[in-house]
């Protein structure tokens, strides 16, 4: 249906089943963590199957709605009067809401007979998300510039969804698969609501400009505003879980809570109940030197501090043989969240508080236009990377946050930064746009690199590969600073010159060698202190822990020591 309902309605199904997953994955891995067991339980095998259920209802809803509303097509594909097709678009509505059904009637089939390979429904339900991403992709051709662009956004989510479903399939019931499809699925369902809001206006009012190119920009915005809120959804729910499940252990003892249903070691009789045009000036923070700079010192510190924290950690880890990180490194990544929630915070308050900035201002009553969204797309940026710092801190707090989970937040904030400068609005500024797509390869680079780290954890290699696309990004900015507002005054470099393209091209190449020769050195002296320390200290661990050593010694355990004199070590 191409009307405000016909969004509303797919929408509220993928809210739904989006909120439903938040509060029952985390409740599943909780509870199965506090009573130490691996199998699934089976009243949360009643609920997958009773979950397929109301899928297949919400399956039917949505077909018969698509097929017979007043001007829906009856059933009828083809027009033999007009020679024509009928209502396409609500026949590849059907076909997505038909998809569903299947998946909700393989979940039924995997509850009901064990013969069912498990793993299955998994596999149809990703089918099923690929199925409705390739025809919302062959959706919108032909359509305006903002119909298209928002539609193509929500593709991001369709196929992180259907490609993380996949991925269940062979790491059935990981967590943070679970989770990250969870968030996709809210995100879907919030972003159906905003497209028909934007393109129907269901309370009245002027409608979008479709050709309007600031429209873009902040629909870009919008859409990781409610990945951001999706993020902070399932954050709430699985604390929300967590301290239920701490209540009831401290009040009964050994606990098992599947969503409606408490359980004790000691009472055999317990009853199991389920609980059924703009106005926007390039200003001098966002366009000078000094605002690329300052986000490109951002990268730089933390590229070079991980080319030395990285191989310390490795070296002591090949010496120890220690599968668990040691005290002294879970500090390190507390520290090192703790800055980079610092840093992100302190760069959204100066793109917003400079004199020219925003000042929490997005829209201009007065001109009717959006203000300042540059500004906003970097304080976007900078709201990722401080969520992901909060990751870092929490992961090592008594709340127990899945493994991995810290990285997942990194790659998403480095996949939202990529995509902010893909949809930027560069005009005819070839130059600039050339620089901002060297720029996105090594953010994109760094953003797979995280993404693979949440399966490959401690893998130094990959590490060390997104080590240096951060000293990449770092010195990268610093180089478009240079280019477009040069420090010393006058203007930028020649807009239309290819000569320029092509060395800066050359250049990029050469400030991956540099990145790469800084992590080889650091590495190296890393090696060296490594070995030193241990000629020198013998059971001495030295760890990157804020100026704290170790002892480590066969009989006892670790014993922090303040870093003083030899004498006193």
């Amino acid at each position: 249906m191409a009307n405000f309902k016909g969004h509303a309605l797919p929408g509220s199904f993928f809210l739904l089943f989006g909120l439903w997953w938040s509060v029952k994955y985390p409740l599943r891995h909780l509870s199965q963590k506090a009573s130490k067991k691996s199998q699934r339980n089976y009243c949360f095998q009643r609920v997958d199957a009773i979950e397929g259920a109301v899928k297949i209802v919400f399956a039917l809803i949505g077909m018969l709605a698509e097929q017979f509303v007043p001007d829906g097509p009856h059933m009828y594909l083809y027009s033999g009067e007009k020679r024509d097709w009928v209502k396409l678009m609500n026949w590849q509505h059907t076909t997505m809401y038909l998809f569903y059904g299947l998946s909700g009637a393989v979940d039924v089939l995997t509850y009901l007979f064990h013969v069912v390979p498990r793993g299955l429904d998994r596999l149809m339900l990703s089918v099923a998300v690929f199925v409705e991403g390739c025809l919302f992709y062959y959706h919108v051709f032909h359509r305006p510039m903002l119909d298209q662009h928002i539609h193509s956004l929500l593709l991001i989510a369709i196929f992180s969804g259907a490609c993380s479903t996949m991925l269940e399939v062979f790491l059935c019931d990981n967590i943070v698969l679970e989770m990250f499809r969870a968030g996709v699925t809210i995100i879907q369902g919030t972003w159906f609501w905003q497209i028909g809001v934007v393109l129907f206006q269901p309370w009245g009012g002027p409608m979008w400009d479709e050709s309007d190119h600031d429209n873009i920009m902040f629909l870009t915005m919008c859409f990781f505003w409610h990945w951001a809120a999706a993020v902070v959804i399932l954050a709430i729910n699985y604390t929300v879980a967590y301290c239920c499940i701490q209540r009831c252990r401290r009040g009964s003892g050994e606990p098992y809570i599947g969503l409606g249903v408490r359980k004790q070691k000691c009472d055999t009789s317990s009853q199991a109940a389920f609980l059924n045009g703009s106005d926007e000036e390039v200003s001098p923070m966002t366009s000078s030197f000094l605002g690329s700079a300052l986000r490109g010192t951002f990268f730089l510190v933390f590229g070079l501090w991980w080319s030395v924290r990285y191989p310390l950690k490795y070296l002591r880890r090949q010496v120890n043989a220690e599968n668990q990180p040691s005290y002294g490194v879970q500090r390190a990544e507390v520290f090192e969240g703790t800055v980079k929630a610092f840093f992100a915070l302190a760069g959204i308050l100066v793109e917003q508080f400079v004199p020219s900035g925003p000042h929490m201002t997005l829209y201009s009553p007065k001109t009717h236009s959006w203000t300042d969204l540059t500004h906003w797309h970097y304080t976007t940026m900078y709201l990722f990377f401080l969520l992901s710092g909060i990751v870092d801190v929490v992961s090592h707090s008594p709340l127990k946050l899945p493994l991995g989970l810290d990285r997942l937040l990194l790659s998403v904030a480095l996949f939202m930064e990529g995509l902010l400068f893909c949809f930027r609005d560069y005009g005819d500024a070839a130059l600039d746009q050339h620089l901002h797509s060297l720029l996105a390869m090594a953010i994109f680079a760094g953003a797979l690199c995280a993404l693979l780290e949440v399966f490959l954890r401690d893998h130094v290699i990959l590490e060390s590969l997104r080590t240096s696309t951060f000293l990449l990004q770092g010195s990268w900015l610093w180089q478009i600073g240079f280019v477009l507002t040069p420090p010393w005054g006058g203007p930028g470099w020649d807009q239309t010159d290819r000569s320029n393209v092509t060395f800066l091209t050359m250049c990029f190449c050469w400030h991956y060698a540099g990145a790469l020769a800084v992590l080889a050195a650091n590495a190296a002296t890393s090696r060296c202190c490594n070995e030193s320390c241990q000629l020198k200290f013998g059971d001495i661990d030295v760890e990157l822990d804020c100026g704290m050593c170790i002892r480590k010694s066969k009989g006892s355990s670790g014993a922090l020591l303040p870093e003083s004199g030899l004498d006193d070590k």
